[in-house]
């Protein structure tokens, strides 16, 4: 059995093993990740950071990357190592929670973790995800001590909070599981009998402390802007992306079309150059036209979205399959339509196969989603409906938009549901040797 340093170094090995193939370099950069860079590098040139990013994007991660340019002496090859190895230790983090739940599995569930392709394609780019899910995984940690255990409460719980809000100053996504995360909290500690005027205490030093970190941007929000939201991303998310994916299934039109329809709504409110009030603006827009659409439909895409991106490939998401020919499926706007062109269009071919291919991992996925969770509602019911919570959460801020991407803040979450799958697989197979040597 591998202990904590051995699965770190094999996870480092296999990450840089896998970024040295990539052979990345700067000029190869594109979307978020060049906005990253080129964020980073101005940051660390001019000292702050430009208002357009400010407002879109949380300055924890330009601050991530300021540090690892200045060790890495602004090479990106450097910079991409030492984000490998902070992602082996998500790896190391994730073994150790799952030997906090369930011993017997742990090996697995850290072997999910070091072997998982979308950790290991991600952990290669220059993007906000590795730091996030360093973070956030120790968050998990020390929440299951605050749960699991008696000993340290204040000294968990203040960590638990603090990577949480650590975790919100790279990516603002957790930022409404800073509020959430009190009630799962109150209703454990009540059962653990704890008095109530010490979980009125502890409440106190979770919010303290996940707050801690994004107070600044939080204060200076609500000074300028009159807004308690740390980005003006909520409302280009879904009037951009949510609302067209959204109005392409459902009408069965373009995205050029769904545009216009949004853009349509746009124009009957008037934009400042307050992005914050513009974020609101989008808010509405995106809120009027998704009344006009069944709530059967929004229900049926949502549950849609999230079946596809648990399942999806992470191969998609490989800088150099993207590369190939293919067709782009959000100009494309049906998931049947982009498939049947992927089939039937001989310069797709390379693609196609590629994905179909991949894809057989999906069937493993599916299994341990099955099988995963229903394990654990045999062996303890408040983790499976902690974990049941946890997986609802981002699914639903993510909605019907489609990448793989979008799972990677649940993935401890998955990889304690492939581990337990694996566990299971190998004790009917060890069962199954040993019932065909007593035969023999």
């Amino acid at each position: 059995m591998l202990n904590s340093f051995s699965f770190f170094f094999f996870a480092v090995f296999i990450r840089i093993l896998f970024l040295l193939l990539q052979n990345p370099l700067p000029e190869n950069l594109i979307e978020d990740e060049l906005l990253y860079w080129q964020g980073a590098l101005s940051y660390l040139e001019k000292g702050y950071l430009e208002n357009s990013i400010k407002t879109e994007r949380m300055s924890g991660v330009f601050i991530y990357l300021k540090i690892l340019l200045l060790i890495s002496f602004k090479n990106l090859k450097a910079l991409l190592i030492l984000q490998s190895i902070i992602d082996a230790l998500t790896c190391v983090v994730i073994y150790k929670t799952g030997k906090m739940i369930f011993p017997k599995q742990q090996f697995y569930i850290g072997l999910s973790a070091i072997f998982s392709p979308l950790m290991i394609i991600i952990s290669a780019q220059v993007l906000s995800d590795t730091i996030f899910l360093f973070f956030f995984s120790l968050f998990l940690y020390f929440s299951l001590k605050v749960i699991l255990s008696n000993n340290k409460l204040f000294f968990n719980i203040a960590l638990s909070g603090l990577l949480l809000g650590l975790s919100t100053s790279i990516r603002s996504i957790t930022y409404p599981l800073i509020f959430l995360s009190l009630l799962p909290f109150v209703v454990i500690l009540v059962r653990k009998k704890i008095f109530r005027y010490k979980i009125s205490f502890v409440c106190i030093v979770f919010l303290f402390f996940s707050i801690l970190p994004i107070s600044l941007r939080l204060f200076n929000n609500i000074q300028n802007h009159n807004s308690y939201s740390l980005t003006n991303q909520t409302g280009i998310h879904l009037a951009y992306w949510v609302i067209p994916t959204m109005l392409t299934e459902t009408l069965n039109i373009s995205r050029k079309e769904a545009l216009e329809i949004v853009n349509k709504e746009r124009n009957k409110y008037i934009f400042t150059n307050d992005p914050y009030k513009n974020d609101k603006l989008l808010r509405k827009v995106s809120y009027e036209v998704l009344s006009n659409i069944e709530k059967t439909d929004i229900f049926i895409q949502w549950c849609k979205g999230a079946i596809i991106n648990l399942t999806a490939p992470s191969i998609f998401l490989n800088k150099d399959l993207r590369a190939l020919p293919h067709p782009s499926f959000y100009e494309t706007g049906n998931l049947l339509e982009w498939l049947r062109l992927l089939a039937t269009k001989s310069e797709y071919f390379n693609y196609f196969i590629i994905i179909i291919l991949s894809s057989i991992t999906s069937l493993f996925t599916i299994a341990s989603l099955i099988i995963g969770p229903l394990f654990i509602f045999k062996e303890n019911k408040v983790l499976f409906f902690l974990t049941l919570l946890y997986l609802l959460y981002f699914l639903l801020i993510t909605g019907p938009v489609l990448s793989p991407k979008y799972i990677f803040p649940i993935l401890p979450c998955i990889f304690l549901y492939q581990g337990i799958t694996i566990y299971k697989i190998s004790d009917k197979l060890k069962h199954l040797k040993y019932f065909n040597s007593l035969k023999d």
